[in-house]
């Protein structure tokens, strides 16, 4: 138990400072800024046509150990969040969490959770920031723009494709996914629009059915998911050229120390779920293995903590149905799994229905340097 609490301390705060140690008292020659990672927020989907709300969960790594608090939006605020709370960003002092059913955006305190002014919007999917302001995707087929300082929304785009998804931001440009159609067909565009005016600048053609984006300074990394027939879910990079290359084909991704970390989820002849989960090294493009997954049962989200250097997969969980075989349940508690960045299993925990989004928080804290 010593050398996982040690070993757990490593990771929680990502860094180790060294210390003498002799009869006389010692002043610091400095301090310096460190990041110390607080946990983790599961946002759980809930099951919209069982009538079962959303939920916010929170992995706490505080005191070195892994503590999952549920229902912590319930619990502060007294209210559920509704039907199918989608994604959720941190911006300075707040989180905002997109509530596709509610038609809403929850404007929570990041320090006590209290909730705020709530922003109306009509069916939100997903949220990104340039730091000062928060865009928001909708199936309306319109990107809006949220003030931080008024919680309002200051300016929508025309509408530029019908069911939206994932949304991005990079160098002063708005990307966003046109993911399906009502009739249940899919497009293979990324749009692209002025984060100023939110005026469309260009379609980038993808693979169909694009629907996470994550974006770095200078990188944009695509995962669509395909036809679900012969047309695969692809992990793509558009370069600030918008070029657009193929790295894998999975379904989910998180990045993290130069890895994309990846879930491919496909189906067997049968209809049941086959999945894998490797890492991709974006210097050399070498795929490997990441895990074996026996601890998963059906995957619905990957993030990768870059304080603790954790990565932890998002999972419903397999129930015994009528005739007592497991079977992948949408209606009762779902689970999330801790990892190293080198694939070592750490631990699991319970959380909420069809968790599907997770939100990493940390702290600065100034440390002594002797």
């Amino acid at each position: 138990m010593k050398k996982y609490t040690r070993f757990l301390f490593s990771l929680l705060t990502g860094a180790i400072v060294f210390t003498a140690c002799d009869d006389t008292e010692t002043k610091p020659k400095d301090y310096i800024d460190v990041q110390v990672a607080d946990g983790v927020f599961i946002l759980n989907e809930g099951s919209y046509f069982s009538q079962i709300d959303g939920s916010l969960d929170f992995l706490s790594y505080a005191n070195n150990t892994l503590t999952m608090n549920r229902d912590v939006f319930k619990n502060v605020n007294g209210r559920a969040l509704g039907g199918t709370p989608n994604h959720a960003i941190r911006c300075g002092s707040k989180i905002y969490i997109a509530t596709t059913d509610e038609n809403r955006i929850e404007v929570l305190d990041a320090t006590t959770l209290k909730d705020l002014t709530p922003i109306t919007l009509t069916a939100p999917r997903e949220l990104c920031t340039d730091g000062a302001s928060v865009f928001v995707s909708s199936y309306t087929g319109e990107v809006s723009k949220v003030d931080t300082a008024s919680l309002t929304v200051v300016k929508k785009s025309a509408v530029v494709g019908a069911n939206l998804e994932g949304i991005a931001y990079r160098k002063n440009s708005i990307y966003v996914c046109n993911a399906w159609n009502s009739d249940y067909t899919y497009n293979s565009n990324l749009v692209k629009l002025s984060a100023t005016t939110l005026e469309k600048e260009k379609d980038i053609v993808v693979v169909a059915n694009p629907n996470q984006l994550i974006a770095t300074e200078k990188d944009l990394y695509l995962a669509s998911w395909g036809n679900y027939n012969d047309i695969k879910p692809t992990i793509q990079h558009i370069d600030l050229s918008d070029n657009v290359k193929t790295l894998a084909h999975a379904t989910h991704m998180a990045l993290g120390n130069g890895w994309l970390y990846l879930i491919g989820s496909t189906y067997d002849a049968e209809w049941n779920e086959v999945n894998t989960y490797t890492a991709l090294n974006l210097e050399t493009g070498e795929e490997v293995r990441f895990i074996d997954g026996r601890e998963i049962d059906s995957p619905c989200a990957i993030g990768y903590d870059p304080i603790s250097k954790l990565v932890i997969i998002a999972s419903r969980k397999k129930y015994p149905n009528a005739e007592g075989k497991p079977t992948v349940s949408y209606t009762q508690d779902g689970y999330i799994a801790c990892y190293t960045g080198g694939g070592m299993y750490v631990h699991h925990l319970d959380c909420g229905v069809n968790p599907g989004s997770l939100l990493f928080l940390s702290h600065s804290e100034k440390w002594p340097v002797y």
